[in-house]
C-alpha cells in the first residue's frame, strides 16, 4: 500500500534527522519475534527468524534469514539485505559492523521508557557480542529519539489519527441515536461493537472487538456492565478505535431525560460548561515550548477555581501508535508523573485533552477531544462536544 510505504519512508528520514543532531552513526534494532515496537514504527515488518535492521548513513540495511528474504523485499525500503543461513545471524552483523566502522551506535534500551526498552538483557548482551571490540564499547541508548521519533508525528500519521477520529464519531453519532432508557451498559458497549464490526476497525485499546468504557455509575476505568440505564442517569462513555495501527481516543458524557425535561439540571450543565472551558485554558498553553505540567496547570486550576474538586489524573496525554502514547504528559508535577509532566510539548505530538470533574456524590463530566499540536498552537481534530448529550 503506497500510505503505509509513505508512512514508514517519512519516520526513517525523521529517525536519520535525530541521529544526525545526535551525532549517532547506526541505528541498529533486533527483533527476534518479540514485537519490538520500534520495528512496526519505523518498518512494518514481520519476520520469523531473528532479524538485525540497521539504519546507516543514507542506508537501510537489513540482516535477515533466508527465509525471510521475500518479506524485506517487499517493503521496497531497503538498500540492502544480507541474509544469513543456520542459526543465527552473529557473523553476518560483525562483518556488516566492521565494514561499516562506526563511531556511536545507538540500541533501543531504556531504563525508564519501556516504549523504547525493545531487547532483553540476553539480545542486548548478544549483540554487543556480535559487535565485538571495539564497537560494542561504542554503544549508546537510543531512547530519547526513539520516544521523539513515536511523539512526533508524520504527514501520514496525522491522517491516520484523523481517520481513526472521524470514524469513532461516526460511531457515536450512530449509537447515541439508539441509545434508549432501560438498556444495560452491556448493551450499549454491543453498539459500539457493531458500529465497529461495520466499518472493519477494532477498539485501539485492547485491538480487538471489545466495547468501550460505558458507565452509568462508579466511574473507573473498566468494561460495561449489567447497570441499567434509566431516566436522570448520566452515562460517561470513553471510545478509541483503531485504524491502520493508529488511535483516536475520545469521551463523551450524555445525560437521561426524565418524562417532561428538556435539559439536564443547571448544576450539571455549569459541570460540563466549566469541563469545556478548562479544555480552551489547556489548549490555549498547548504550544509549541511549554512545559506539559504547565498546561496540566492552566486547566487544572480553572477547574478548582470555580470550587469543583481537584483532577486527580492528569489533563492531557500523548496519542498515536497507542492511546497512551508516552512521552510528555499534560501532568501535574508529583509522583509518577514527575519525569513525562516536564516534558516539552513540540510541533506533531497529538494531544488527547479530558479535564473532568468527578463528584463524590452527584453526576461526573468527563469530555476527551484530540489536538494536534501546531507551529502556533493547537489545532482540533474531529468535532468537539460542545454541549452535554441528551438521551430522550
Amino acid at each position: 500500500m503506497k500510505e503505509q510505504l509513505q508512512l514508514h519512508r517519512e519516520k526513517i528520514d525523521q529517525a536519520r534527522a535525530y541521529m544526525r543532531e545526535r551525532e549517532i552513526d547506526l541505528l541498529v534494532i533486533r527483533d527476534r519475534g518479540t514485537g519490538d515496537r520500534s520495528v512496526a514504527l519505523l518498518f512494518g515488518t514481520t519476520t520469523t527468524a531473528d532479524t538485525v535492521y540497521v539504519i546507516a548513513g543514507d542506508r537501510n540495511i537489513a540482516v535477515v534469514h533466508t527465509d525471510d528474504e521475500a518479506v524485506i523485499a517487499a517493503t521496497e525500503l531497503f538498500d540492502e539485505t544480507r541474509a544469513y543461513t543456520g542459526e543465527g545471524p552473529g557473523e553476518t552483523v560483525h562483518a556488516l559492523i566492521r565494514s561499516l566502522d562506526p563511531g556511536r551506535i545507538a540500541l533501543n534500551f531504556s531504563r525508564d521508557n519501556p516504549l523504547a526498552d525493545g531487547l532483553t538483557v540476553g539480545s542486548y548482551r548478544s549483540l554487543l557480542k556480535m559487535f565485538g571490540e571495539p564497537y560494542s564499547g561504542r554503544v549508546v541508548s537510543s531512547e530519547d529519539y526513539i520516544q521523539k521519533l513515536r511523539s512526533i508525528k508524520s504527514a501520514q500519521e496525522v491522517a491516520y489519527i484523523r481517520r481513526a477520529i472521524e470514524i469513532t464519531l461516526d460511531i457515536y453519532r450512530e449509537v447515541f441515536a439508539a441509545i434508549r432508557p432501560g438498556m444495560t451498559e452491556i448493551e450499549v458497549g454491543q453498539l459500539f461493537i457493531e458500529g465497529m464490526r461495520a466499518r472493519g476497525v477494532v477498539n485501539g485499546i485492547s485491538r480487538d472487538m471489545s466495547p468501550p468504557i460505558v458507565m452509568k455509575h462508579k466511574i473507573a476505568h473498566r468494561p460495561p456492565g449489567e447497570g441499567v440505564i434509566e431516566p436522570g442517569d448520566y452515562l460517561i462513555i470513553d471510545f478509541s478505535v483503531d485504524y491502520m495501527g493508529y488511535c483516536s481516543d475520545i469521551a463523551r458524557t450524555a445525560y437521561v431525560l426524565k418524562e417532561g425535561e428538556t435539559a439536564a439540571s443547571e448544576a450539571m450543565a455549569a459541570a460540563f460548561r466549566t469541563v469545556r472551558e478548562a479544555t480552551d485554558e489547556a489548549v490555549a498553553a498547548l504550544k509549541p515550548g511549554a512545559v506539559g505540567k504547565d498546561v496540566d496547570h492552566a486547566a487544572r486550576q480553572y477547574v478548582l477555581d470555580r470550587g469543583y474538586p481537584n483532577i486527580f489524573h492528569s489533563v492531557g496525554h500523548q496519542v498515536g501508535r497507542d492511546v497512551h502514547d508516552g512521552g510528555t504528559l499534560l501532568g501535574p508535577e508529583r509522583k509518577g508523573y514527575r519525569q513525562d509532566s516536564l516534558g516539552i510539548v513540540e510541533e506533531g505530538m497529538v494531544f488527547a485533552i479530558e479535564p473532568t470533574i468527578l463528584y463524590e456524590e452527584g453526576p461526573a463530566i468527563i469530555s476527551e477531544d484530540n489536538y494536534l499540536v501546531t507551529a502556533d498552537g493547537a489545532e482540533l481534530l474531529g468535532e468537539p462536544q460542545t454541549e452535554l448529550v441528551l438521551i430522550r
